[in-house]
This record gives C-alpha cells, sequence and structure tokens, in this order.
C-alpha cells in the first residue's frame, strides 16, 4: 500500500487519544495543588492535601507528554508532504508559532502572577511584576513551552524532509518492529534520561534565553517520541494491515510497571542527593513506564474509541483550543475554592468537571465561532480585493 493510501485512512482513535491526553492534562494540573509537596512555585496550593494527588502526578508526568510528541510526529510528515515545507509552515505559523509567542506574552505571565495572588492578601502590582519579576526570576511559559519546542522538532522534520525527500515520498511495504525494535527503544530513551540527569535534576526545567523553557532530563526522550511518530507514520502502524500493538501484552506490560515504577520513584528518588546507581534504575522504570502506558493508552483506544462519533469529534476539534485556556480556568476556580473546608475528594471532582466542561463550551460555543468568523470575514476581503 502506498503512503498516499494510508494517508487517506483517517485514525480516528488517535485524534481521539490527543483529545483524551488533552484532558487528562486538565485534570493533572487541578491535581498539582492538593500534593502534599507545598509546591511554593505552583498557581494554587489548596488548603487540603492528600498523597493519592502524589502518586497520580508521579505517574501521569511519565506518559502525557510522550504521547503528545507521538502523535505530533505520526500526523506531521502527511501535513509536509501534502504541502510541502512552504505549505507546511504557513499553516504552523499560524497555528503554532503566533498562538506559542501570544501565550508567552499574555497568558503565562498571569499563570506566574497567580502563585502570588492565590498566597497574598496584598499581592504586587501586576505591571511590575510583569516588568521585573516575569522577566527575571519568574519566567516560565506555562503550558506552551510544549508549542515552542514543537516548533523545533517541526524545523528538525523539514530540515530532514530537505535533505531527503524521497524517504517521506517513498512507498513502503507495511512492516511490523523486530522483537529488538522496543527494548532497544527503550534502552536509548533511558540512557539518555540517565546522562543528562547527572547533570541536572530529573524535574528540572531550564529557560534558554526565554525562546524555550525545557526539561534537560526529558528533552531527548521527547525528541525520540517525536521520531518515534514518524516511523510509526513511514510504516503504516495502527493502519489496516499495519502493525497493531496488542492491548493484553501492552496493557499488562503498562500495569507492573506502573507499581514497580511508583515504588522505585518513591523509594530511591524522593530523596536529596539521589546515588548515581538509583539514577539507573530512575531512568529504566521511567522509560519503561513512559513506553508500556504509551502503547497500551494506544492500544486501549485503537480497540475500544476507534469512533468518529460527534462526542468524540468536538472534542478532538477543540482540544487544542482546551490545551490553550484550561489555565485560565483552573485558576479562578481554585482560587475560588482554595480555603474552602469541604471533602477534598468533593472538591478535587467538582473542580476536575467544570473546568473541563467550561473549557469545552468557551472552545465550542465561543472561540472557536470567532475565529470561525474571522476567517470567513478575512476571505471576503481577499475576494473582494481580488
Amino acid at each position: 500500500m502506498s503512503l498516499q493510501a494510508v494517508n487517506r485512512q483517517r485514525v480516528y482513535f488517535l485524534d481521539n487519544l490527543k483529545a483524551f491526553i488533552i484532558l487528562l492534562m486538565v485534570v493533572f494540573h487541578v491535581a498539582m495543588g492538593y500534593t502534599t509537596w507545598d509546591l511554593k512555585w505552583w498557581t494554587v496550593n489548596d488548603i487540603q492535601t492528600h498523597g493519592f494527588f502524589d502518586l497520580f502526578i508521579l505517574e501521569t508526568d511519565v506518559y502525557i507528554m510522550p504521547i503528545m510528541f507521538l502523535v505530533a510526529g505520526y500526523f506531521a510528515p502527511m501535513v509536509l508532504v501534502k504541502k510541502g515545507a512552504t505549505g507546511f509552515w504557513q499553516d504552523k505559523l499560524k497555528r503554532i508559532i503566533v498562538p506559542w509567542v501570544g501565550g508567552v506574552l499574555f497568558i503565562a505571565p498571569l499563570v506566574a502572577y497567580s502563585t502570588f495572588y492565590s498566597r497574598m492578601d496584598t499581592p504586587p502590582n501586576y505591571l511590575s511584576f510583569y516588568r521585573d519579576g516575569f522577566w527575571g526570576p519568574y519566567y516560565q511559559q506555562a503550558q506552551y513551552w510544549f508549542l515552542g519546542l514543537l516548533a523545533l522538532f517541526f524545523l528538525v522534520l523539514t530540515i530532514a524532509y530537505q535533505i531527503n525527500p524521497a524517504y517521506f515520498k517513498k512507498s513502503l511495504q507495511m512492516s511490523t518492529p523486530p522483537l529488538w525494535f522496543f527494548p532497544a527503544f527503550t534502552l536509548l530513551t533511558a540512557a539518555s534520561f540517565f546522562i543528562i540527569n547527572l547533570f541536572f535534576w530529573n524535574d528540572a526545567w531550564v529557560n534558554v534565553k526565554y525562546l524555550f523553557m525545557i526539561q534537560p532530563v526529558r528533552l531527548v526522550l521527547h525528541l525520540c517520541y517525536f521520531g518515534l511518530g514518524v516511523y510509526a507514520w513511514k510504516h503504516s502502524w495502527f493502519t489496516a494491515g499495519g502493525y497493531t500493538p496488542r492491548l493484553l501484552t501492552w496493557g499488562l506490560a503498562a500495569l507492573i510497571m506502573l507499581f514497580v515504577f511508583l515504588a522505585y520513584r518513591v523509594t530511591f528518588t524522593l530523596i536529596p542527593n539521589v546515588p548515581v546507581l538509583a539514577k539507573v534504575g530512575h531512568a529504566f522504570t521511567h522509560a519503561a513506564f513512559s513506553l508500556t502506558a504509551t502503547f497500551a493508552l494506544i492500544a486501549l483506544f485503537q480497540r475500544f474509541f476507534d469512533s468518529n462519533a460527534y462526542l468524540w469529534r468536538r472534542l478532538a476539534a477543540n482540544s487544542y483550543t482546551i490545551f490553550f485556556i484550561h489555565q485560565c480556568v483552573i485558576i479562578p476556580i481554585g482560587c475560588t475554592v482554595q480555603k474552602m473546608a469541604i471533602n477534598i475528594w468533593v472538591k478535587y471532582i467538582g473542580v476536575s468537571l467544570v473546568t473541563v466542561i467550561l473549557c469545552f463550551l468557551l472552545a465550542e460555543y465561543v472561540i472557536t465561532p470567532v475565529l470561525s468568523l474571522g476567517k470567513r470575514n478575512q476571505h471576503k476581503n481577499t475576494q473582494i480585493h481580488a
């Protein structure tokens, strides 16, 4: 089967998986406020905490971004081959670059400011904070760091396309990964994690000239998952006749690695001055759990959620907008309930549900119609001037 024929087959379950991961990201960010760790840099820390949220954060943080990068890597070559480098970057300029810059300049400062607003009776003047604090020790990119890193990976992909366009355009027979493929991938990502972890704390963030915010220990791992997505597209994985991960195999492996990873993480890495041998084990358990969880979820969604049903279609269509705005919804709701002494599970589930519903409603009925109206007006103006 040609790659062109494969590309015409819509992979609905990957769209739905991406939508699910973004919703999971929303409840993940809500949960950050309920951990027992007293995260002084987090937006809103609730007066109530529970150790469950520590474990939830530790395990969810492992596979959310690898799945996002893998899905991005899977779909990006389709657009690149179809539109060419110029058309590809015209699309990415509007969809990735401009939102990234806008988010960093106008929304990320509000996210950073909320760490003061939610803790102080008299927070600092916002304009002074924006000038001296945000562009100083409190600089961050909120969730928009993902867009910056994604743009960088798209650049790498484009350079590869320019160097060897035949690789992307030439048809290949569908192939199943050899037995050594996934163990080798695990070792590669574990080795990159371990080597960089020798120089950086495993959860450290680094500001690279105000352009990128990266987690050094995970940078190569994320690039590997983006490349794995490209490789999966090239070899027609997840399509009819292509490689299909088995749910039972990957699901059991992911369940086992979940307990192994959490036990190891809590026992050996939540301490200062982690020994080198403990870092080896952390790197391997992180890499193995990341891979097994990623492919278990891919297998689950391919088996049960390969659907173009209305709700999945609308969630997938609005997932990017939900990703973009969710912190703007979480923070005011979190501040409102922060000091309410009600059952922690009622509070967390309530905040999560309200946030998800509000994000979806805003995306579906406010932001998307406004953007669509702007596009229609721009199209009309273009036709008039033509």
